[in-house]
């Protein structure tokens, strides 16, 4: 049983649309599957009941069509939030549109052509023998295919395109389930194809197909009758395709409709290519996202079915003053009410004076989202960790459970370290955790900085703040000392100096939350230290310089294990306690 539903794959779901009704099905944050729905005209204009013509049409309006789901599913997910609240967005997809209809014909149109000159250069071919008259055409058909691939190879890779690949999947077997008149159940669904004789995949086949066949008619009619002007001015060529597109695409929707209901045995080659490069933009989807694509399926039944089910749509976008004032009369603490504004600022780009504007909409998806970590940081958990970054001597670095988030007393160690080295010093930062002190020196100073931690997980937060911040430094994998060859001018270091019975009395967003390697050191707290004032002097140039932090109780304890090789000083930080020393070699 055949029926006339298609579909398009979106992010984290799937429209389907019917005779006259269309359904888009999108999982939200919380995993719930939410429904926008919309009623079609009856009755369709004459010109898309006109063979040729409509295929055209059908382009256009699909393309159209496409950019407004796209849209409308960013509504449930987390897409950018316009912060200015004037339709931004709206110029924005405009804006992507245009670059991706002028990279498109720049890749299919353009450089097929420029490599079919080449090719015929290197072999030294006349353009204008009628015997080579039709090659041309054959290589630049050829070469689209292959740039085809290669493209959709490459943007298969990327996570988020991969997962609407797989939504491409559970579109068409769930129509195909259908069409083979089994229920529409997850299990059944799982077991039908993937390929679909009407995917718009097959149709831009087609269309590359049968302009190759276009100008290779062209092609020997020109060398026939010695038109040369059309075989040897390229961008005459490139245009003539460009204005041709109409023409293929008009017969290429009459020969996928054709194709789709007849498996006549001269159709089946370029069925056969149809789905060739189907298996390259459908994946072989979970079972969550077949339910998203029944859900939407159904709902099409339904509304196609029964012209009295009213449409429904997705919640409607939020305030920000509002959403904050919701979240901030919830019963949260002082101290987490502080966090939420963290929490906004970060997520959304915007400054703390923003947070009361009510011109900034907040979609729905971020509604979901927002409020999910709100409720990570009302459990204890630093706000830091729940939008994923902090910022550190005025940049934003990337922090994670694996790394200790930098606090201002870490801020002041790095501003005494910037005093004491210019771009010709080479600095060691030990027990570097997220790299902000490290990566600071090199950007700020242009120092030679070496970067160093005992934990990988560290040390891969630490190469991806690097590469963020686009600074230049070494990383290396040492416990302490162990692994470090080089001399250096500075050695700077925040090692975990927290008494061992003294963790558990933390507050809980350190001690829950925080790895417990980075705050650990020892007993008294000194261990790191101990280990410090005895190797540092070998891996220290003369005069060399070491900067410390420390904790509010042990300057003079650092100061007396470090006193016999060192000149040392110690500074306080804000709250007036002791907290960096600094030691020169003697």
């Amino acid at each position: 049983m055949k029926t006339k539903i298609g579909g398009q794959a979106v992010l984290e779901g799937v429209m389907m649309r019917g005779a006259t009704s269309m359904a888009l099905a999108v999982r939200d944050e919380l995993g719930n599957i939410r429904m926008d729905t919309t009623r079609l005209a009856t009755k369709k204009p004459w010109y898309r009941r006109v063979p040729f013509l409509r295929g055209v049409v059908n382009l256009i309006v699909s393309m159209i069509d496409g950019s407004k789901i796209i849209s409308k599913s960013a509504e449930v997910m987390v897409e950018e939030v316009d912060t200015k609240g004037d339709g931004g967005m709206g110029w924005l997809m405009g804006i992507s549109t245009v670059l991706g209809v002028a990279l498109a014909l720049g890749l299919f149109v353009v450089l097929p052509t420029y490599v079919t000159k080449g090719v015929f250069a290197l072999a030294q071919l006349d353009t204008k023998n009628l015997e080579w008259a039709w090659l041309k055409s054959l290589i630049e058909g050829v070469a689209k295919m292959l740039i085809l691939v290669v493209y959709m190879v490459a943007i298969s890779q990327m996570k988020e395109i991969k997962r609407v690949f797989m939504y491409h999947g559970a579109e068409h077997k769930t129509i195909a389930c259908f069409e083979s008149e089994m229920p529409l159940t997850v299990e059944n669904v799982q077991k039908c194809s993937r390929y679909h004789d009407r995917c718009g995949t097959s149709f831009i086949v087609f269309v590359v197909v049968l302009s190759v066949v276009l100008m290779m008619v062209l092609d020997i009619v020109c060398a026939a009758v010695g038109f040369t002007l059309f075989l040897e001015n390229w961008w005459l060529r490139a245009l003539l395709k460009i204005a041709l597109l109409p023409v293929t695409a008009g017969i290429s929707y009459e020969m996928l409709m054709l194709l789709a209901c007849s498996n006549f045995i001269l159709f089946r080659p370029l069925k056969w290519l149809g789905k060739q490069f189907q298996k390259l933009t459908t994946r072989e989807p979970d079972d969550g996202m077949c339910e998203v694509a029944i859900a939407a399926f159904n709902k099409v039944l339904e509304m196609d079915a029964d012209v009295t089910i009213p449409e429904e749509h997705f919640p409607a976008p939020v305030s920000l003053a509002q959403f904050r004032t919701q979240v901030l009369e919830s019963g949260l603490t002082e101290c987490v009410k502080g966090d939420i504004d963290w929490l906004l600022t970060s997520m959304l780009n915007i400054k703390k004076e923003d947070l009361s504007k009510d011109t900034i909409k907040i979609p729905y998806g971020w509604t979901l989202r927002l409020e999910k970590m709100k409720e990570r940081i009302a459990a204890g958990e630093p706000w830091q960790y729940v939008v994923g970054k902090t910022e550190f001597y005025g940049r934003t670095y990337v922090v994670n459970k694996d790394v200790l988030i930098p606090r201002q007393e870490t801020e002041l160690v790095c501003e005494q370290l910037l005093k004491r080295i210019d771009k010709k010093s080479k600095v060691l930062d030990l027990c570097c955790g997220s790299g902000v002190i490290g990566i600071t020196a090199a950007l700020a100073k242009g120092a030679s900085v070496d970067i160093a931690d005992v934990s990988k997980k560290a040390l891969k937060v630490a190469k991806l703040n690097a590469k963020l911040n686009k600074a230049n430094v070494q990383l290396i994998e040492s416990d302490m000392f162990e692994e470090i060859t080089d001399m250096y001018n500075v050695i700077v270091c925040n090692p975990p100096y927290i008494e061992s019975d003294v963790i558990d009395t933390l507050d809980d967003s350190v001690k829950n939350y925080e790895p417990k390697i980075a705050l650990d050191g020892g007993d008294d707290g000194l261990d790191f230290y101990r280990q410090i004032a005895t190797v540092a002097p070998h891996c220290l140039f003369k005069n060399g310089l070491l900067v410390l932090e420390i904790g509010y109780n042990q300057g003079e304890a650092v100061k007396a294990l470090l006193e016999e090789k060192f000149e040392v000083q110690v500074l306080k930080d804000y709250s007036d306690n002791d907290r960096i020393v600094i030691a020169k070699l003697k």
